[in-house]
């Protein structure tokens, strides 16, 4: 039974990254923007946000490390297939796919 959990936890870990299928293509996690839009079009909807990237610095006059911040911009491509398939969301940071998270039926 051991062996079975320890196989089981392995399988999970080296599942694939989330994909999205657009026609005979796939796109996935870490490919670029240049190719979602050669895969799928232009998405249905896109927001433009930002997150905040904590980092820490030496502060050589102090002696002691300080915590600074950076803002990364963030991207949200929605595509909307039709009422037969599932909203997709598209997260991308730095030109590249983040993340790809499956919505409801479209409409």
């Amino acid at each position: 039974m051991h062996r079975l959990a320890i196989l089981l936890l392995c399988i999970a870990f080296a599942a694939p990254a989330l994909a999205l299928r657009c026609g005979t293509g796939v796109v996935s996690e870490g490919d670029s923007t240049f190719e979602l839009l050669q895969t799928c079009g232009e998405p249905t909807l896109t927001e433009h946000t930002e997150r905040q990237v904590s980092y820490r610095i030496y502060d050589r006059v102090h002696g002691r490390y300080t915590t600074a911040y950076d803002t990364v911009p963030v991207e949200i491509w929605t595509y909307n297939f039709g009422p037969r398939r599932f909203i997709q969301r598209i997260t991308i940071e730095d030109g590249r796919i983040k993340r790809i998270e499956r919505g409801g039926y479209g409409y």
